[in-house]
């Protein structure tokens, strides 16, 4: 079992990850922290349950991806804001993303984490089937999806 340096190593390590997973899920800055933040003292209290150091970060993940599902699910049941405080925000300005970020941003979730997993985070599809609780076929073939959809969002852009 790891001890507490040795975790608090890992989860540096994973820093980065947990980040852009929630990130992608989320978008709100304040959201990622709290997720991140839960995640990580819910793996530190169930610290004793992992099998299999090696798969720290994947497992971490995986608690992660729980946390902002349940924000998620949280914001549903949230009361509607008036539109007044809506109009008060500032909408984000083009040169905010890049058109690759804003194509992934606008996939739909269940493409857009199997793509920030596999290709940000390094991720296997059978790591990934695991975390998402889907079967490795679904996996690849959200890929394919993404990868389809990502191309005709980007039609014309200098990378496409």
């Amino acid at each position: 079992m790891m001890d507490k340096t040795e975790f608090t190593a890992a989860v540096l390590a994973a820093e980065p990850t947990l980040y852009r997973v929630a990130k992608s899920m989320l978008g709100s800055e304040h959201d990622c922290a709290d997720a991140a933040q839960q995640a990580i003292l819910r793996a530190w209290e169930q610290l004793d349950t992992l099998r299999r150091p090696q798969y720290f970060k994947t497992w971490l993940t995986r608690i992660l991806i729980n946390e902002c599902t349940a924000i998620l699910r949280l914001r549903q049941r949230t009361a509607p804001y008036e539109p007044e405080q809506a109009e008060a925000i500032p909408a984000p300005t083009a040169a905010d993303h890049s058109d690759l970020y804003a194509a992934l941003l606008a996939l739909d979730e269940k493409l857009r984490l199997p793509v920030v997993l596999y290709y940000l985070e390094g991720f296997k599809t059978r790591e990934i089937a695991g975390m998402l609780g889907i079967p490795e076929g679904t996996v690849k073939s959200r890929l394919r999806a993404a990868r389809e959809q990502l191309r005709k969002d980007l039609e014309g852009a200098c990378f496409a």
